[in-house]
């Protein structure tokens, strides 16, 4: 079987990586600690304790000091990397067909270059299913839907002026008008807000190749502790762990905590921003995001390799990447079409998909792996940097008040932190087969 195609640069870098790595090795490196779990969940009651802690706010700020003060604990040197993003709060919005008008109840557009009336062709659905959807021409359209059903799919594969949800007897009364053009009228008021990333570096400053471990720490709509506290977590208690191993001289570990992911992956795409010129040393980025359920543990690993850039650099919409995607009652959304590029592209070789699954074996716990997962590690994939995720299902529902530190399995974050650990000291003690 042919082997999948590598950057001809990477394969050097994992060379010259490994070339006294198996010395520097040679002894396996200390199991978790005995109060993995103690530790963790402490870690998940005072993260939630800072209550909705959503980009911008005095709760995501609590979030962000605990996670830099637990850094500095753990032994690494943390530095916090501010940024800046765009917002946008719906007041209202309406439709007016004709004499007939109607509230819309979730508007999918761009509030950041619509600064008037929208006003275009209606197409009223209402056949949701994606298939339907995927045949109809909606391309340049108001797309009107009875609810959110299909909301989504016609977002993300269609390329609408502008789709919206009405409540069903609005969408009955206007669709039996027979009207064929529209006019949204909306009002709202952009601002800006203020996140920050959380780096905290492991090994020797002068190292010239990197391996990074992830997770986001703000929340959504809820305090957060299965999404993301027990990934926040898991990353705190990995970064105690690797502190007391021994790392090859040429290579750091990162423990990086975006902020502001649930607004739309905006804490990893402005580190992706800053550190451009450096991703070229990034060996390998692995997420960790919502792994306090307590059901099967889902690896993003199936994808293998394809559509990556020519060199490594992200193929984001610029215009974009510091857009806050949604409002916090979710009463609009950016259309998702232009982020197509996240899920188009992955970078899953053999030898990371096999090495991964091979972590997973002996846990007690079935691993599954799947492709598209959408948490950070995708704004990375796209910008052509090796990248996977893990999760682990079950538990309360997220994004809600009932995402509580009672609802998190102590267990599953273990498992999922003996997965990426053995994963991590399996790589440091010899490179990829394919990479030799």
């Amino acid at each position: 079987m042919p082997m999948e195609p590598v950057h001809p640069f990477r394969a050097a870098l994992w060379a010259l990586l490994f070339a006294g790595a198996c010395a520097a090795q040679s002894q396996p490196a200390p199991a978790l600690a005995l109060d993995f779990k103690a530790n963790a969940m402490a870690h998940v009651r005072q993260l939630a304790a800072c209550g909705i802690h959503e980009a911008g706010t005095s709760g995501g700020r609590c979030a962000a000091r605990y996670v830099s003060e637990q850094m500095k604990k753990a032994g690494l040197g943390v530095v916090s990397e501010p940024f800046v993003f765009h917002s946008f709060a719906m007041q209202n919005a309406i439709l007016v067909a004709g004499a007939e008008r109607a509230e819309i109840t979730r508007l999918g557009f761009n509030p950041y270059s619509e600064k008037g009336p929208i006003t275009g062709e209606l197409a009223f659905v209402t056949a949701t299913g994606q298939d339907s959807i995927l045949n109809a021409n909606l391309d340049g359209k108001l797309v009107v839907l009875a609810g959110n059903d299909g909301f989504s799919t016609v977002s993300f594969h269609k390329k609408p002026k502008a789709v919206l949800s009405l409540q069903t007897p609005d969408f009955e009364r206007l669709k039996a008008t027979g009207t064929r053009s529209g006019e949204i009228r909306f009002r709202g008021k952009l601002g800006t807000a203020k996140s920050a990333n959380i780096v905290g570096v492991l090994g020797a400053a002068s190292a010239t190749h990197e391996i990074i471990l992830s997770a986001h720490y703000d929340s959504w709509r809820g305090p957060g502790a299965n999404d993301n506290a027990s990934g926040v977590a898991v990353l705190l208690e990995l970064a105690r762990h690797f502190h007391s191993s021994k790392l090859p001289p040429d290579v750091s570990m990162r423990f990086v905590s975006f902020g502001a992911e649930e607004f739309g992956l905006l804490g990893s795409k402005a580190y992706l921003q800053k550190h451009q010129a450096a991703l070229h040393r990034c060996l390998l980025l692995f997420n960790i995001d919502q792994v306090g359920g307590n059901g099967a543990i889902y690896t993003d690993t199936r994808g293998g390799v394809r559509d990556l850039p020519p060199r490594i650099g992200s193929q984001l919409a610029a215009d974009l990447i510091d857009k806050a995607e949604r409002d916090h009652d979710e009463k609009w959304s950016l259309l998702m079409y232009p982020d197509r590029a996240l899920y188009a592209t992955s970078n899953v070789p053999e030898w990371l998909r096999a090495a991964v699954a091979k972590a997973g074996t002996g846990l007690g716990r079935e691993v599954i792996e799947m492709q598209n997962s959408g948490s950070d590690h995708r704004v990375f994939v796209q910008a052509g940097v090796v990248a996977t995720d893990i999760t682990v299902e079950g538990g309360a529902r997220t994004h809600a008040p009932t995402d509580v530190a009672e609802a998190v399995d102590a267990g599953s974050m273990e498992l999922a932190a003996r997965l990426v650990r053995i994963f991590i000291e399996d790589l440091l003690r010899s490179p990829p087969p394919s990479l030799r």
